[in-house]
């Protein structure tokens, strides 16, 4: 039987989408596999690029970008590397209705050694997948075999919540990811989108007239779904407002440390720019 005595160290393997604050996890065994976007026919690697406001800039300039999930080969090379240095791999990324990145990570996985890496879909994205990319990547770094990390991983996915408003749904229509947020579709041109985005689905959750308004209700579901045991404010190139919310959030639950996550050229080419929400583990058996 493998107990933690017994069992090689895990290192935790994840994609760009999941959109860390600066330094969250930078002393974590974790590395990150940046997804592709390009833009006026020039490839760009999600994050490392290209700065966000570059990219917003651009996005406001009504340049549409494409995105595309990290090669099998990149896959490979991380994967191999980390297997030649001992450890065991537990790989988590967005979830597989939005992207085909796991499809990816799959073809590396058999072309490797499929008893030494276990793949795992967050059925979320952002700091909902980068919520339980931290928390294996913590049980991991005590020594935690990986069977248990998929185990602990399970039960914290039903945990997962991310709402969001959007100052239009353009981006996901165009982008194909709308999901059952078509719904909204057709509505005035002043109505701002509220989403949530659970187990793979963008979700249509509310139609709010104002910006302003979007934030009351954003904090009106996190009083709902409180208490978190973590919580990130998600924003793109939204700062004032994200403030605001994290203020109020904080105020919700004052002993909780909120962090600011930028989304990425990835996420944001889908939910555009002005994006602000939440994303969080609300408290569970987990």
């Amino acid at each position: 039987m493998v107990t933690p005595e017994t069992a090689r160290p895990v290192w935790v393997v994840t994609d760009s989408t999941a959109d860390f604050p600066d330094g969250l996890v930078d002393q974590l065994p974790v590395s990150i596999v940046p997804l592709i976007v390009e833009i006026e026919g020039q490839s760009y690697r999600d994050r490392i690029d290209l700065t966000l406001d570059e990219f917003l800039g651009r996005l406001r300039r009504g340049v549409l970008p494409r995105t595309s999930q990290p090669s099998a080969g990149t896959f490979q090379e991380v994967y191999q590397q980390l297997l030649e240095q001992g450890y065991d791999v537990v790989s988590i990324h967005i979830a597989a209705t939005l992207s085909g990145t796991l499809n990816s990570a799959r073809v590396a996985v058999q072309a490797l050694d499929p008893g030494r890496i276990q793949l795992y879909d967050s059925g979320s994205v952002s700091m909902g997948l980068g919520w339980l990319v931290v928390e294996a990547a913590e049980l991991a770094a005590t020594g935690q075999p990986a069977d248990a990390i998929v185990q602990h991983l399970d039960r914290r996915r039903r945990d997962v919540r991310l709402y969001a408003v959007l100052e239009t749904l353009e981006y996901l229509q165009k982008g194909g990811r709308i999901g059952r947020a078509a719904a909204f579709l057709g509505s005035a041109l002043q109505i701002k989108p509220l989403i949530s985005v659970r187990e793979g689905v963008v979700e249509p959750v509310e139609r709010v007239r104002t910006f302003k308004r979007g934030i009351e209700r954003l904090l009106e579901v996190a009083r709902e779904l409180a208490p978190f045991d973590r919580l990130a404010v998600l924003h793109l190139g939204a700062e004032a407002p994200a403030s605001e919310l994290r203020e109020q959030l904080q105020a919700l639950q004052p002993d909780l440390s909120i962090p600011f996550a930028q989304i990425g050229t990835v996420v944001g080419t889908y939910s555009g720019p002005g994006t602000l929400g939440f994303a969080g583990l609300v408290r569970g058996a987990g």
